[in-house]
């Protein structure tokens, strides 16, 4: 014989399914919906020519909004973390890769502020790609030579400009909020610009939106910015990478 225990628990879990299935659904519509508000301005920008696609105030002040409208779609508590140690002066923006949101996640921190993202070649493969290919640096990691070749013109682009440069150290997304390894990408970018390199630990977008998923899971995200690390004279190359890298994993810790 069925418990009446058991019947609830069904019950509940059949609720919170529609109610979850509902809420994405009104969050797909509503991404929908802002997508195809801001889709003729983002086509003009895509066409500029970089010196004016790049340095548009409006189109920076525009992504701002974006993120912001898109983050709240989803209708996910969010917290910040040390916002305030985000640089005035150009910086590299550092976060740890989980899942779709991290882009919109990192993406406020900026505030409005000119800011470069560095993907994935291959995104430009994706439905997304003829923007990615025009609003952002796309990185070949195919070989250590081609990702360097990508790095150093990424270099040459950010020369004398106040942006933000935004890259991913683990290359690819991670699964949960264990980090990890890292790329030597950021190493480069900050040993050449002598730029500091800020850290951004993303937890739980995991759970909130995993790769492939459907679904849009109900959980508290927590953003946490660190302090700026600095590549020293006396830095190598592993030691400046595993010094970012050992702030994650303690951080992590913290935050279990």
């Amino acid at each position: 014989m069925i418990s009446l225990s058991c019947i609830l628990q069904n019950k509940e879990g059949e609720l919170y399914m529609v109610l979850k299935l509902l809420r994405t659904l009104l969050t797909y519509f509503l991404l929908l919906l802002l997508i195809v508000i801001i889709a003729v301005p983002c086509l003009i920008f895509i066409l500029l020519p970089a010196r004016w696609r790049y340095d548009n105030k409006l189109f920076f002040w525009m992504s701002r909004m974006f993120y912001k409208a898109a983050l709240w779609s989803t209708f996910l508590p969010i917290e910040y973390i040390g916002k305030e140690h985000i640089p005035k002066e150009p910086s590299i923006i550092a976060p740890n890769h989980q899942s779709a949101l991290d882009i919109l996640l990192v993406g406020i921190l900026m505030n409005s502020s000119p800011h470069l993202w560095m993907a994935w070649s291959r995104l430009k493969y994706y439905w997304i790609g003829p923007v990615i290919s025009r609003m952002a640096l796309l990185i070949d990691v195919s070989s250590p030579m081609r990702a360097t070749k990508s790095l150093l013109r990424g270099i040459k682009m950010i020369e004398n400009k106040k942006h933000h440069v935004i890259i991913f150290p683990e290359g690819g997304r991670s699964q949960g909020n264990q980090v990890s390894d890292f790329f030597a990408g950021f190493v480069i970018l900050a040993k050449k610009t002598k730029r500091p390199v800020v850290p951004v630990l993303l937890l739980n977008a995991y759970k909130a939106y995993p790769p492939g998923s459907f679904f849009i899971n109900w959980t508290r995200i927590k953003v946490i910015v660190g302090k700026p690390f600095f590549y020293k004279e006396d830095d190598t190359d592993d030691a400046f990478k595993s010094r970012v890298y050992n702030w994650f994993v303690e951080t992590v810790k913290e935050n279990e």
